[in-house]
């Protein structure tokens, strides 16, 4: 990544963003993190992402940590999948780090089922995913960590490794959790549940089929049970696809990476169910429009084009 290179996002749009977190001199603190942290952590970017995802989401994202010291913040991050949000974790996590900023990244998807149950939970559903749908999360176990969290106890969130059982995944281990800013990720994470199942996407090619509009209304159903997680959010910010058949060309690439680096991915019809589930499982009306605070609109090429602020500060 370039810190210096050409931005989309505009003068007007960022200067709302940093108003939001409470800071009122846009010149004054850009200038501030050019002094001292230009440099910080570029390497855990993709060579390709453009600056905005610094100067507009990851280090407003770390004032973000500061305004917070001391205080348990919780801040969902919904997006889907591949379109940058790991690598964004990755960076704020290694550069909270070198700062001495209290910031951790967790993932919804780090409290999927241990692999048997995680099997049984997914059993029946049309596209044949293994993993990722609502109702393959712990959801006891998510809501008693941030509790646990938030009151200031000791706690450990579980580790998923999706490159596992041939790139169906499974639990890895544990890391300790702590940190006054909690991000939480996920490509549905602050979907309302209450929506109407049974719209038929524009696009989608082969139309809905019965089983999957069968399916569709229990995701509903299911996603009910996650609301209290949401409420728990302080803030939620959203990386918006302005295409939403993008997960196409960004869910190979991603999967392309992780059999480069890991040897194990998901690939042939697996991999085909799983970019259908995604285009299908949630209509995407009710994806697009969920109730963030931030809305990041990400163009194909994951470049950050505009934000959009849905709540004052």
């Amino acid at each position: 990544m370039d810190p210096e290179g050409c931005q989309l996002i505009s003068a007007e749009d960022q200067g709302k963003l940093l108003r939001f977190l409470g800071i009122e001199d846009p010149h004054q603190w850009r200038q501030s993190w050019i002094s001292q942290h230009l440099n910080l952590e570029l390497e855990a970017w993709h060579p390709n992402s453009s600056s905005d995802w610094l100067w507009s989401l990851g280090i407003p994202m770390l004032s973000l940590a500061r305004k917070y010291q001391g205080r348990k913040k919780l801040v969902g991050l919904s997006a889907l999948p591949g379109c940058g949000k790991s690598s964004l974790g990755h960076w704020l996590e290694a550069a909270a780090h070198k700062l001495g900023l209290s910031l951790q990244v967790v993932s919804i998807d780090d409290f999927y089922f241990p692999a048997e149950q995680l099997e049984r939970s997914m059993q029946g559903n049309p596209w044949g995913v293994p993993r990722a749908l609502p109702g393959s999360h712990d959801l006891i176990l998510l809501q008693r960590t941030l509790e646990d969290w938030r009151n200031g106890f000791p706690v450990e969130c579980p580790r998923f490794d999706k490159a596992l059982r041939n790139g169906r995944g499974d639990r890895s281990g544990w890391r300790a959790c702590d940190a006054d800013l909690l991000v939480l990720e996920g490509w549905f994470v602050g979907c309302p549940a209450g929506y109407d199942p049974t719209i038929q996407e524009e696009g989608l090619n082969p139309p809905l089929t019965r089983s999957e509009m069968a399916y569709r209304k229990k995701i509903e159903e299911i996603l009910q049970r996650y609301q209290p997680i949401w409420h728990q959010l302080d803030q939620l910010w959203q990386l918006r696809a302005t295409d939403h058949q993008s997960p196409q060309l960004w869910k190979r690439q991603q999967e392309d990476a992780m059999r480069m680096a890991r040897g194990s991915s998901l690939n042939g019809s697996a991999l085909d169910g799983f970019i259908r589930m995604i285009l299908s499982a949630i209509p995407s009306g009710t994806i697009q429009n969920i109730p963030a605070d931030v809305v990041f609109d990400v163009d194909p090429n994951r470049d950050l084009t505009r934000i959009r602020l849905n709540r004052a500060s």
